[in-house]
């Protein structure tokens, strides 16, 4: 093994541990791990761990007395207590790289903590599917370290991008993307149960399929936004008799109540229509910053 590559530590030997740990060990002896489980003497995920050539620690101060990049992959309501922890035992300029799904400002917290102790905090998400991708799954990097950071990672077998963006922009992007990708999964669950019930599932998938189908979903996304000003009394009409379509089913509209909230907000709102003269990127930006100075 090239005894060159930095001595890694995995907090957190879940999932997303185990899989990021098969790709380091390819390259590398020189993995440690911690999770809370391995203060128990010989659990058997400490056992596993040994078995794939990662060393597990029954301290979380020690992945920062061995390590010179530590990868934390811990629950979001845990994050802040390991950076807190662990930051008196880090090494100076240790890169602290964190992959939780913490808030922006729950990172800025974690960041004081690293910092206070000449750590390197870098704020990351994971942007794909890891089950699938393995530790290949795409990482977004912010912040000024985000390129050295970068460059570690890539000699480690990762995939790594850079954003030109302070800390806690990766964590807002992967936030924003988890509030479409799971908000249109529970759209489609909640459309297709109701569809089921009036016997016409097919039908449905098929007419929605052929809109995405046919669509860049850029230009589709931006056309929503601007026709939304133009529609939404007409729109807001068609939620609320939507809305009638599920509760007369007897089934519950979780999402669609939301859509009905946010369309009943929406036609409350005054939107100068002078972006009606721009370009479609730049009305959709005129149309977003009215609305953000009305919120």
């Amino acid at each position: 093994m090239d005894n060159t590559y930095p001595k890694v530590g995995l907090i957190g030997f879940g999932e997303v541990g185990q899989a990021f740990a098969k790709g380091l060990v390819e390259k590398t002896n020189q993995v440690w791990a911690y999770d809370i489980v391995f203060e128990t003497p010989n659990h058997p995920l400490a056992v596993k761990a040994r078995e794939m050539g990662v060393q597990p620690t029954q301290q979380l101060e020690e992945i920062g007395a061995h390590c010179s990049l530590i990868l934390t992959l811990v629950n979001s309501s845990s994050s802040e207590t390991v950076a807190q922890n662990i930051a008196p035992a880090l090494s100076s300029r240790t890169i602290y790289l964190d992959l939780t799904t913490s808030t922006p400002q729950m990172k800025a917290r974690s960041e004081q903590f690293i910092s206070s102790y000449a750590g390197m905090y870098v704020d990351a998400s994971i942007m794909g599917t890891v089950a699938t991708e393995q530790h290949r799954v795409p990482l977004l990097i912010a912040g000024a370290n985000g390129e050295k950071v970068k460059f570690q990672l890539d000699r480690l077998g990762f995939n790594a991008t850079v954003i030109d963006q302070p800390n806690g922009a990766a964590a807002s992007i992967k936030l924003l993307r988890s509030i479409f990708m799971k908000g249109l999964e529970a759209l489609v669950i909640e459309t297709m149960l109701t569809a089921e019930n009036y016997k016409v599932s097919d039908e449905v998938m098929k007419s929605i399929a052929n809109t995405l189908n046919h669509n860049d979903f850029t230009q589709f996304a931006n056309t929503l936004i601007t026709t939304h000003v133009l529609h939404k009394k007409r729109r807001h009409k068609e939620v609320q008799d939507s809305y009638s379509l599920i509760t007369e089913a007897n089934l519950e509209p979780h999402v669609t109540q939301g859509v009905l909230s946010f369309f009943g907000e929406s036609v409350k709102k005054e939107i100068n229509m002078d972006h009606l003269r721009l370009s479609k990127e730049e009305a959709v930006k005129d149309i977003l910053h009215q609305y953000l100075l009305q919120k």
